[in-house]
């Protein structure tokens, strides 16, 4: 039975996501039972119930025409979150959000073709250094760390001879969400092929690959999906797909003509992560018993209630623009951000996450992805204030 409640704060009915529909529905209300430890981490995140108890079954052989339709259904659910077009396509990759980001360059662009990319963090960063070692030229726009994209970063761009812009929608490892509005005009005014890292931001921040042209939009399970880490999409416009199929393979695994040719009847050309391609289809069950805009709602509400707590507290919020994903704080007082991080673990069981390279001693993450709720939001903040008070 699906249990309905009034959330005061959330000013809506929602949907209890301990008993039925997941975070597909808005948060649940307090009166769910706590537990101990909770993940306030970007990826991997608190998973539901239902998929975790689907990922303990004994896992089946997938060359198979059951298996086949549950992989052709995942991929015609997965569309309508992208909100892609009927004829786009989505690759499956049993392997990290990085190898899909490979995979797009290696397959959608020529060997020294140039391109645009926005180098916006460590995860920006990231897709400047894979398409420089595979021999592109790049327009690089480099942002401080947590600055939003402005047009004159783009007016400023020569993008003489560019086929492509390269973004990280959400940088990550600043909570940033870049103006993908601003970027996808920029795009189609002058033809470029426009790829879109969403890892940080799908499920957590609107997108549409019709409305905003992307041409590859790249996503993986562990984070808005809410699964274990182990796949990675990759979305295709018909633009892309064409570039694909007539483009040199440089590579054997990541090879998307193999993926493409072989997901027409439902199957991989390579193993595929079958326990989470099962975990995914319950969750797309749930998350589509809803508009696909609920759980991005959801997310929102989430992060906003976290950071309407944050009065009075030494914590300061860094991105200019923040994603709806992942808070990024930086301490105002004398402590560490390692300091929060290691004593909420310790004396709290939360798990909040550190950062690494250049933003190491300046800011800790708060994400907001996953099975969390209101009362538990309210949790870390008494952990912050109790720490604050020490």
């Amino acid at each position: 039975m699906t249990s309905r409640q009034t959330d005061e704060r959330a000013g809506v009915v929602a949907v209890d996501v301990r008993t039925d529909t997941g975070a597909a529905a808005l948060p649940a209300p307090d009166s769910s039972p706590p537990r101990r430890r909770v993940l306030f981490t970007p990826g991997p995140v608190m998973m539901h119930d239902y998929t975790l108890h689907e990922g303990g079954r004994l896992i089946d052989y997938h060359r198979t025409t059951d298996f086949s339709s549950q992989m052709l259904q995942c991929e015609r659910r997965l569309k309508r979150l992208c909100d892609a077009g009927p004829d786009d396509r989505i690759v499956m990759l049993t392997a990290s959000g990085t190898a899909a980001m490979e995979a797009v360059v290696l397959n959608l662009f020529n060997p020294r073709e140039r391109m645009v990319a926005v180098n916006s963090g460590e995860f920006g960063g990231r897709f400047v250094e894979i398409a420089r070692l595979h021999g592109h030229e790049l327009a690089e726009i480099t942002l401080k760390p947590g600055r939003q994209i402005r047009p004159g970063d783009l007016e400023q761009c020569r993008t003489a001879g560019c086929v492509g812009f390269l973004l990280n929608h959400h940088e990550t490892s600043t909570g940033s969400l870049l103006d993908l509005d601003l970027v996808s005009r920029f795009c189609r005014e002058r033809g470029l092929l426009l790829v879109v890292d969403a890892i940080g931001s799908f499920l957590a921040d609107p997108l549409s690959m019709t409305r905003q042209g992307i041409d590859a939009l790249i996503f993986s399970t562990q984070k808005g999906l809410a699964l274990p880490p182990g796949m990675s999409f990759v979305a295709l416009s018909e633009r892309a797909i064409q570039r694909v199929s007539a483009a040199t393979p440089r590579s054997y695994y990541l090879d998307l003509r193999r993926h493409l040719t072989d997901m027409q009847r439902g199957q991989t050309p390579f193993t595929p992560a079958i326990g989470i391609v099962r975990q995914l289809e319950v969750r797309l069950d749930r998350i589509l018993e809803h508009e696909p805009a609920a759980i991005v709602t959801a997310t929102r509400r989430l992060a906003e209630n976290f950071r309407e707590q944050l009065g009075g507290l030494p914590l300061r919020i860094f991105p200019e623009c923040p994603s709806n994903a992942v808070t990024a704080l930086a301490p105002t007082d004398d402590r560490t951000p390692d300091y929060y991080v290691r004593i909420l673990a310790s004396d709290y069981d939360l798990c909040v996450c550190p950062n690494g390279g250049k933003l190491k001693d300046q800011i800790f993450r708060v994400g907001h992805l996953g099975d969390l709720t209101f009362a538990e939001n309210a949790r870390l903040v008494r952990a912050l204030r109790e720490i604050a008070a020490r």
